[in-house]
């Protein structure tokens, strides 16, 4: 039984009633489908019990239907192992994840770009606030949400182009 193998009867062991879907991609790469409810659970047993330390990313998709969000989870120690986790987020008006910052440092700028261009709200951030976009960006006379998120399919430019607001000294 290779790494990869052993990696996932653990998760399917300890939350098989939690994990949507799993299944092996390839030769050393998990994909496991979760609750948005269930996630930090999972990430703390990923990072802890199964000794994955690094975060390497978390990205927002649109799907038009519903957003995702993904994670991607390796190890230093010559596992070659990935596990890619996917939280299917179904309401579009109102979606949102825990944060996982808790378990690795590293989530933070990510989880914040996922804000800032999918609009998905990630519950429990330290500093959920926007990273790449201005922070006036919020207060610019929009008139839909199509036009907060530039990830978003339905994103549409503003009529009127967004100017900046110099900051007070």
């Amino acid at each position: 039984m290779t790494q990869t193998n052993t990696h996932l009867s653990h998760l399917k062991t300890k939350y098989g009633g939690k994990i949507i879907e799993a299944e092996i991609q390839g030769q050393n790469r998990i994909k496991i489908r979760v609750n948005a409810d269930d996630l930090v659970e999972i990430m703390e047993y990923i990072a802890n019990e199964l000794k994955f330390p690094s975060l390497e990313a978390v990205s927002g998709v649109d799907w038009e239907t519903h957003f995702e969000v993904v994670y991607h989870i390796d190890r230093w120690d010559g596992d070659p192992t990935i596990i890619q986790v996917q939280v299917k987020l179904e309401n579009r008006d109102n979606p949102e994840v825990p944060s996982v910052t808790s378990i690795w440092a590293s989530a933070d700028w990510h989880e914040r770009e996922v804000f800032d261009l999918y609009g998905i709200r990630i519950t429990n951030h330290p500093n959920l606030k926007r990273l790449l976009l201005p922070e006036e960006w919020d207060e610019y006379e929009h008139k839909h949400i199509s036009e907060l998120y530039p990830m978003r399919r339905d994103y549409k430019l503003p009529e009127k182009p967004f100017s900046f607001k110099p900051h007070p000294k």
